[in-house]
């Protein structure tokens, strides 16, 4: 299956500003254009409970006909169902908890499934397993930085499309490209493609984990 992520950040690392209850975008109409491209490549969409609360709606491409998986990654699952999403019954959604207490608890549509996941380094493959019984062989994760962190950390991305937007957000407490959290062991990213357009630059990278390199190493000597 393929894995792949759609992030924007400003030159300071912030993909939005503080403290917002709804979607600010930090780039522009082009990018939101790109985004949609990419989201008809997939047929499953991936993303946090943070990215739902700013954008509880459908996350749609170009292509209407499309109605790729919706996935919510959410501890408590303090998810509001009369959102648009929720009353999408056309849309496929799953959600992803670690909290049995939570998942015990949970009331939502009957089109809606919620499936309690294993903490620790595991949640990622379990989820991906998951996923892949759904018959998802594109997964387009999009947020947030938390969860980015996440598939990388588990190094489950294998490639990053990134919008870098020459803005710089100047809040300590906005929010990071990778949630402000540490990854143990940084992957090394190759450039695929780039591109500029107007002031905006897109990179397509891809995710070389350190047992990938390690193991082409070994191959070479």
């Amino acid at each position: 299956m393929r894995v792949f992520a759609c992030m924007a950040s400003s030159l300071d690392g912030k993909i939005g500003p503080a403290k917002t209850t709804q979607f600010v975008s930090i780039t522009s109409a082009y990018d939101m254009n790109h985004l949609k491209t990419l989201r008809d490549e997939a047929d499953g969409v991936l993303f946090g409970a943070g990215t739902f609360r700013t954008w509880p709606k459908a996350h749609e491409g170009h292509d209407p006909s499309r109605k790729p998986r919706h996935f919510i990654l959410s501890h408590s699952l303090a998810l509001d169902s009369r959102t648009p999403l929720f009353k999408s019954t056309n849309i496929p959604l799953t959600i992803f908890s670690s909290s049995k207490e939570a998942v015990d608890d949970a009331c939502f549509p009957e089109h809606v499934k919620v499936v309690l996941t294993p903490e620790g380094p595991g949640q990622i493959s379990f989820i991906l397993e998951q996923v892949k019984t759904q018959g998802v062989r594109s997964l387009l994760i999009e947020g947030g930085g938390t969860v980015l962190y996440q598939f990388i950390e588990a190094r489950a991305l294998e490639e990053l499309f990134l919008t870098v937007t020459p803005k710089l957000i100047g809040q300590a407490q906005a929010p990071e490209l990778l949630g402000g959290q540490t990854l143990s062991s940084p992957p090394k990213l190759k450039v695929l493609s780039s591109q500029q357009v107007n002031d905006e630059l897109y990179l397509h990278l891809g995710m070389v984990y350190s047992s990938t390199i390690e193991s082409s190493r070994r191959r070479e000597t």
